[in-house]
């Protein structure tokens, strides 16, 4: 358990295993913690680096609204902090849009990347799929009730409908451990930046097929609502050389639902990269 001064805010972050870095950033709402099922095993093969992103759990609020691009200007700061060189980067949802926007930033610090479904929608829109574009109109209707619920206070309120209506699908508030729930209610007031983001759904495409000369993993949930394959299909046009797997069975947070088979997903393509069992990655 450790903290590192980045752009004004006190970050937490934890390190474990030893081997080539491996630094994991994630998605809306949650924190650092909900690695924890698939830490233990990446820590065989990598030095796995969790944190906490700013206004959330144990990492101090920055001042004023947080940002995508201030998110990743974050983890530019922490991988500094650790010493530099290029690290391997994994996002999850938002996490994975932090992900790819710091790849873009800064790919003199980018060795690989594996990203989860980011809710990229700015990428479907105009889609000629009937189906897609009804299911974008309609999550803005959960979105905007998440929105209305945090700004009247309702935190744990607006954590459940999110997980129900955005993230997971009906029921999936009441199969959380308590203790999840606890922290999607704590770091609700953060997600309202999110909301208030223009830029939060979006990427820089020129820049992102222009900075994706490290090896890049899309992974998607078979169980995933449709949108997030729809945005991993667009991405994978963006980046021809992109590896794409689907996850068979797993939704959104595949590394806490389906720790074993998102591990061995991730394992495999870096397995390819062939720098695994070699010298330790900076």
């Amino acid at each position: 358990m450790a903290t590192a001064d980045v752009n004004g805010v006190e970050l937490h972050y934890e390190v474990t295993g030893a081997g080539p870095r491996l630094v994991l950033t994630h998605g809306s709402w949650t924190d650092g913690s909900g690695w924890a099922p698939s830490v233990q095993r990446l820590a065989e093969r990598f030095e796995v680096v969790t944190w906490d992103r700013r206004g959330h759990s144990r990492s101090q609020d920055g001042d004023g609204a947080g940002s995508r691009a201030g998110d990743a200007a974050d983890l530019a700061g922490l991988v500094e902090h650790l010493g530099g060189g290029v690290v391997h980067v994994v996002g999850n949802s938002y996490g994975a849009i932090v992900t790819l926007t710091f790849m873009i930033n800064r790919p003199d610090l980018v060795a690989s990347a594996a990203i989860h479904e980011p809710p990229l929608f700015s990428l479907l829109e105009g889609s000629p799929d009937r189906g897609i574009t009804d299911a974008l109109v309609a999550v803005q209707r959960p979105l905007e009730l998440v929105g209305a619920l945090i700004e009247a206070g309702e935190h744990r309120a607006a954590a459940e409908h999110f997980i129900d209506n955005v993230a997971l699908g009906p029921g999936s508030w009441a199969q959380l451990p308590e203790s999840f729930r606890d922290v999607l209610e704590r770091n609700a007031g953060t997600y309202l930046d999110e909301l208030r983001d223009p830029t939060a759904l979006s990427i820089d495409t020129a820049g992102l097929a222009a900075a994706t000369a490290a090896p890049l993993l899309l992974t998607y949930g078979t169980a995933s609502p449709s949108l997030f394959p729809a945005v991993i299909a667009e991405l994978a046009v963006l980046v021809p050389a992109a590896r794409i797997g689907a996850l068979d069975g797993a939704g959104h947070i595949p590394h806490a639902t389906h720790p074993d088979q998102w591990t061995a997903t991730l394992l495999a393509f870096h397995d390819e990269l062939g720098h695994v069992a070699g010298k330790a990655v900076r």
